[in-house]
């Protein structure tokens, strides 16, 4: 006769038999392997009332600003797991990451080379590049949807003295597959803290820093849409990503201009900085990327 714990389990999974075969695929493998890692580690009920009490505190941190459950997926390396499991690209593909937990959908539409910064958020970055197939062909219309941090560390949507529309717009690339915009020079910055997930951290030892990047997400009709980033090649933190996301191929030279230089952006009064960036879609359809930094 099988133990008491195999008993249990065999229980639960034969509760899911008139499931859809996705469903109880995933529903049975979730209870095998949830309830093996508590016979393995021999979970006490102190541990688990207190796991509980982490995912209850995870629910009630989460907001339309912020979404512990990402933060969570994402410094377990869930995140970067499942993207690596959907994404098999061809050679020369561009490389996607995570999502993160600051994305906020429906950023303003704003032309070709527009400043994303609504007030002063550090060194102005130009950052320019096509968006091509896999051939090395212009796309056309595809939509780059753009956010990232300023000098504080902060983005928009945790900046109460921001606007809304601060350091993220969508754009849309020219008959020749071009975009440019005007950014910031990201810094490294810290992933939330002060919760569940900081608690893990701290528990642990470990870090709660990301190295600097801007966040894309482009979008194109007959192509799978991508969601990737835009490391500082030079930044700190990149051999040791809070949420492990960096992938070499998508490290780029922030390169120092002078003000005098003639491609300078308008308003330019100091030094600022190039980078340049192609992104390679692959043809196909994708849905949007899971989670929006509100609601999911």
């Amino acid at each position: 006769m099988p133990p008491p714990q195999h008993r249990i389990t065999e229980q639960v999974v034969s509760s899911f038999s008139d499931a859809p075969p996705r469903l109880r695929e995933v529903m049975s493998a979730l209870v095998e392997h949830l309830h093996r890692f508590v016979v393995d580690v021999r979970l006490t009920p102190e541990e688990w009332r207190e796991a509980i009490g982490l995912l209850t505190a995870t629910g009630h941190i989460t907001t339309e600003e912020r979404q512990e459950f990402i933060l969570w997926s994402d410094a377990l390396g869930v995140s970067m797991l499942v993207d690596a499991l959907e994404h098999e690209l061809p050679p020369g593909a561009t490389e996607s990451t995570v999502l993160g937990p600051f994305f906020v959908p429906g950023s303003p539409l704003r032309e070709y080379g527009a400043n994303i910064a609504s007030q002063r958020a550090g060194d102005p970055a130009w950052v320019f590049g096509r968006v091509l197939t896999t051939e090395g062909d212009p796309i056309a219309g595809a939509e780059l949807d753009v956010w990232q941090n300023g000098d504080n560390e902060l983005y928009a949507v945790q900046d109460p003295g921001a606007p809304d529309d601060h350091l993220r717009a969508r754009f849309t690339t020219r008959d020749d597959g071009t975009y440019g915009f005007v950014g910031v020079r990201p810094v490294p910055y810290r992933i939330p803290s002060d919760g569940p997930v900081g608690r893990m951290l701290a528990a642990t030892g470990r870090h709660p820093w990301r190295p600097a990047h801007i966040h894309l997400i482009v979008r194109a009709p007959g192509y799978r849409t991508l969601t990737t980033h835009i490391f500082d090649s030079t930044s700190d933190h990149l051999d040791a990503d809070a949420v492990f996301a960096v992938k070499p191929s998508l490290l780029r030279e922030f390169v120092r201009r002078t003000p005098d230089d003639p491609e300078a952006p308008p308003g330019t009064a100091g030094d600022w900085y190039s980078i340049e960036n192609d992104l390679v879609l692959v043809a196909g359809t994708s849905e949007e990327p899971v989670g929006d930094g509100r609601t999911a």
